[in-house]
């Protein structure tokens, strides 16, 4: 019988490849099967190297210092006996549960086992990441950010299995590639992405509501004087669509001539640098926080800031495929589009000195938990 968080994390990995979240062809299958082989021998060599130690320090590992993350990293810092690592290295270090586990999966079904090595490279390699951290720096607690990856059921298998705790803390909006996973604890929103997650058979009971500390700060936040009527606030050609993000810019150039609109794009920091932006459009590199507050109407396809601009009060509007709609379900119908005429004369029209409709966050954010209070009491509890 297969081990469920490994099947769980097999059940992730084909979902990302069916949606499109991961793009694996033959060669790469070759690879990472070989992979597979190539790395237990190497490992095990390395594991003789090291002693393995225990520490009930809480390691915060967010990958990234940049806003949203400084914020939450602050709130964060105040819980006891905690460290923030952000990009640390590591040897990769196969742990020996894993080679358990396909040796059992094989004695069971042979045939499964080898037409998907690819999974077991795949899912090696970055497991064997993250025990590389974990030897390292004597991890045994380890709280990630929005870590919804086809690995994350299995690596807490790995962490558990030498007693110890893998948690999450949600920072974007889910998508269908957030699916089946497993933590020790993931802290999530409210009871609506809790109950979006279950339905995409993640597993049900993990999830604890925490609130967001991020938007937390955004309610207290002073809005600045608007330098822009529009900011368009882009994904990228990995999280959106070539399509929509081109029909955007058309849709913003036949404004920008048309009126005296003040129009400006901010790009993603991460993943919109291989897409060209016209340069008749001012670029903004101001934090989230920051362009938001600068702005009136915000535009996006899926991204977080149409959330955060919503909470700060601010007119937002959606452009993306019907097809990816449940990643804007906070927002009423009337703000999403599909059609670039439509967006057009929505723009066209649209009153810019109205007031923006007061933010519901009834189906979102929780806003009544104190956040910190129960992450914090939560992973006491685990020592």
């Amino acid at each position: 019988m297969i081990n469920s968080d490994l099947m769980r994390s097999y059940n992730q990995y084909k979902n990302q490849q069916k949606i499109g979240h991961l793009q694996i062809n033959f060669l790469h299958k070759l690879m990472l099967s070989i992979l597979f082989f190539t790395l237990i021998p190497l490992s095990i060599l390395k594991l003789f190297r090291f002693k393995i130690k225990k520490s009930n320090t809480l390691f915060i590992l967010p990958f990234r210092d940049s806003e949203p993350f400084i914020s939450i990293l602050d709130e964060l810092r105040t819980i006891k006996e905690s460290v923030i690592i952000t990009y640390p290295n590591a040897l990769l270090i196969f742990p020996d549960i894993l080679i358990k586990d396909f040796y059992k999966t094989f004695k069971a079904q042979p045939l499964w086992t080898i037409k998907n090595l690819d999974f077991f490279g795949a899912l090696s390699l970055k497991v064997s990441q993250y025990y590389g951290y974990k030897i390292k720096y004597g991890m045994s607690r380890i709280l990630l950010f929005q870590e919804y990856s086809f690995y994350s059921s299995y690596l807490t298998r790995v962490f558990e299995y030498e007693e110890g705790s893998v948690y999450n803390l949600m920072h974007g909006f889910p998508g269908k590639e957030a699916s089946f996973f497993r933590f020790t604890k993931c802290f999530v929103w409210g009871k609506y992405f809790e109950d979006l997650y279950i339905v995409n058979k993640a597993e049900a009971d993990q999830f604890i509501v925490a609130g967001s500390i991020y938007h937390e700060k955004l309610l207290q936040q002073k809005l600045e004087h608007s330098k822009y009527d529009i900011l368009y606030v882009m994904q990228g050609k990995k999280y959106s669509n070539d399509e929509y993000v081109n029909n955007i810019f058309k849709v913003l150039k036949k404004i920008q001539m048309k009126s005296k609109l003040k129009i400006a794009i901010k790009p993603h920091p991460r993943y919109s640098n291989d897409t060209h932006i016209p340069k008749y459009f001012d670029t903004v590199q101001v934090s989230p926080v920051q362009a938001i507050s600068e702005s009136k109407l915000i535009i996006s396809h899926f991204s977080t800031m149409l959330l955060d601009a919503q909470i700060m009060g601010k007119h937002v509007l959606a452009f993306l495929p019907k097809n990816k709609i449940d990643l804007v379900s906070y927002m009423k119908d009337k703000n999403i589009f599909h059609n670039q005429d439509k967006l057009y004369m929505y723009l066209l029209n649209f009153e810019f000195d109205r007031k923006p409709c007061t933010y519901n966050s009834k189906y979102t954010i929780d806003f009544s938990k104190n956040t910190i209070k129960i992450i914090a009491s939560i992973i006491e509890r685990s020592k």
